[in-house]
């Protein structure tokens, strides 16, 4: 009788035990396609698309409700709740403005900023909190656009650059801030880069175009890249995911305006080109955005006919960036039948195998 209470107990320690093992190994089956984020691209068609970036597979599908006649600077909102956009006023055509709807299902479509400020296509959210960062101007004012901060509901606005301010150069000597663009929040939401055209002051016979670095309230701005002369078209700047580097686009005329990539390490000023490793069959990248929670960075391409997304690993040792192996597409825009632009990556709370 003890021998059979013993193998009983054995036996169900076998049990108690294979069962363990049977649920470990399917929560680690769950996390390899599971790493808390999100992509929300504009599809072809004003289409909102959210991507598991693990296995490229499309989670949601929608479109703006009500409708808004364009989508343009489409950002994934905090934790990827909403997806926030900039899309002209349907009372005052003239009028660009910040709209939010849900990122899901593209219901509860509602306009953020007022009427009397313009909003331009260039974006940012904090990976901390529901707050906008924005280029805008004023509708009534000639001036140049500036930064300016928002949270997701529409309180909060706050004035981060002000127009013409005064700005210490990399190299000394003082330059004006005329146009401000293209904000992009810090990992810890702590400080905001953007890239400003400059002009000497007081004589304006110099110009330069700025990358800067200042606090979320728009104190302490700080030069960390310039690049002598006009016209230099400087974009898509977001960081990586320790805030170590800050990745840009930057086209110059003097070579066709093509799309370089560029990738600056914040402490040594040091700059690396990653152009070539993501030209993938020799095609231009024209959007990028970076993984809140690892080294990855996601582009689609400068095609006619519409482009796919790619996914790239990174690493750095000391101050030199650089692409590991090759880019590998992430999505199928033949199968999908619509095209992916404008990426955005942002983390998400919620399981995203479906």
């Amino acid at each position: 009788m003890k021998t059979k209470k013993l193998f009983m107990l054995i036996l169900l320690a076998f049990v108690v035990l294979a069962c363990e093992k049977t649920d470990e190994t399917e929560v680690i089956e769950d996390i390899t396609h599971y790493d808390h984020s999100l992509i929300l691209s504009r599809g072809s068609g004003a289409k909102l698309v959210l991507t598991n970036p693990v296995d490229g597979k499309d989670l949601y599908v929608s479109k703006p409700a009500p409708a808004v006649e364009d989508v343009k600077g489409l950002k994934a909102g905090y934790m990827c709740r909403n997806a926030v956009f900039i899309a002209k006023n349907k009372l005052k055509k003239y009028t660009m403005s910040i709209y939010t709807c849900d990122a899901k299902t593209g219901l509860n479509n509602t306009k953020v900023t007022e009427d009397d400020l313009y909003v331009y296509p260039e974006i940012s959210i904090s990976p901390t909190e529901p707050k906008i960062v924005f280029s805008g101007k004023p509708n009534d004012i000639p001036q140049y656009r500036s930064i300016y901060s928002i949270n997701e509901d529409g309180s909060g606005l706050s004035h981060l650059s002000e127009p013409l301010e005064l700005i210490s150069g990399p190299n000394g000597g003082t330059f004006q801030i005329q146009p401000a663009s293209f904000p992009a929040f810090s990992p810890d939401g702590s400080k905001i880069a953007f890239h400003a055209l400059v002009v000497s002051h007081p004589q304006a016979n110099t110009f330069n175009e700025f990358v800067i670095i200042m606090n979320s309230d728009g104190s302490n701005k700080e030069v960390v890249f310039s690049d002598p002369g006009k016209n230099t078209g400087i974009y898509d700047l977001c960081w990586s995911k320790d805030g170590q580097f800050l990745l840009f686009m930057l086209m110059r005329p003097d070579d066709g305006f093509h799309r370089w990539v560029k990738a600056l390490n914040i402490n040594s000023r040091k700059m690396s080109d990653i152009t070539s490793i993501l030209e993938v069959n020799g095609d231009q990248v024209y959007h990028i955005s970076t993984s809140p929670n690892s080294n990855k960075i996601v582009f689609n391409q400068h095609l006619g006919g519409g482009s796919d997304l790619f996914i790239a690993d990174f690493e750095y040792f000391d101050d030199v960036f650089s692409i590991k192996g090759s880019p590998v597409k992430l999505t199928n825009r033949d199968n999908t039948g619509y095209s992916y632009y404008t990426p955005s990556w942002q983390v998400w709370d919620e399981n995203t195998t479906k």
